[in-house]
């Protein structure tokens, strides 16, 4: 059974309830309104799932109290079905420019009015779905072009290209030492006392290769810890000591 909120709009009360009965026996929450005023105020503190609204209503009209729920950002979303005794093709044609989903046709039939707001709802609900998936996909695009642009940016220590290159006495002869971007990016981090997951969960790695690389740092530094590591790569100057 349906467990969505429709919000109902009607001030006949005989509509009013026989409305109410039809949405509530199919399992929907029912909320009530008799004017535009209500209906709105309803609207913002509900979010109803869907609103059925008729279009004959004294001082605001069902067209005008569309109009304003489309023109208010936190409620255009919500369908907007209009009940109308007898709509001609001009009636149904105004309401759609206004954005309501659809229209029924006073005395309605039970079935019909289940079905059309049941449609209504699955529409809503895909819609719903799919912004939230947009914003993830957004929020996540937003990451990796953060990512990007820190790569594109010219290393202060590492020389253009993938590696650098430094000279140091081991006691025994020159060696050359290669640590590539990547390593002394890393290394940097474990001079900030960062551990391997917030390594991993900043630089966009798994933690395993955050350990490969730190295996490769160790044994391109000729070292057996990470602080032995850190503490090579700050007496030669490629990192800052930050504790």
């Amino acid at each position: 059974m349906p467990n969505e909120t429709v919000l109902i709009v009607d001030d006949d009360p005989e509509v009013l309830h026989l409305t109410k009965e039809c949405l509530a026996t199919a399992g929907y929450r029912v909320l009530t309104a008799v004017d535009g005023s209500a209906a709105k105020q309803i609207a913002r503190d509900e979010r109803p799932d869907a609103i059925i609204l008729d279009v004959d209503m004294p001082v605001a009209s069902g067209l005008e109290i569309c109009k304003s729920l489309k023109g208010d950002s936190n409620l255009k979303d919500i369908p907007v079905i209009f009940i109308h005794e007898k709509p001609n093709t001009e009636d149904k044609v105004a309401g759609f420019e206004l954005g309501a989903h659809d229209y029924v046709a006073k005395p309605f039939d039970r079935e019909e009015l289940l079905a059309r707001v049941g449609a209504a709802i699955r529409v809503k609900v895909a819609a719903d779905q799919l912004r939230r998936r947009n914003s993830k996909l957004e929020a996540l695009a937003k990451h990796v072009r953060a990512a990007v642009q820190h790569y594109e940016q010219p290393h202060p220590l590492a020389a253009v290209g993938a590696s650098f290159e430094e000279e140091f006495d081991s006691g025994d002869g020159k060696v050359i030492m290669r640590l590539t971007r990547r390593e002394l990016e890393i290394l940097q981090l474990l001079a900030r006392g960062l551990n391997n997951d917030v390594i991993s969960k900043q630089l966009y790695i798994s933690p395993t290769t955050t350990r490969n690389h730190i295996q490769n740092i160790l044994g391109k530094l000729g070292v057996h810890s990470k602080l032995e590591a850190v503490a090579y790569a700050v007496r030669a100057g490629y990192v800052d000591f930050v504790g």
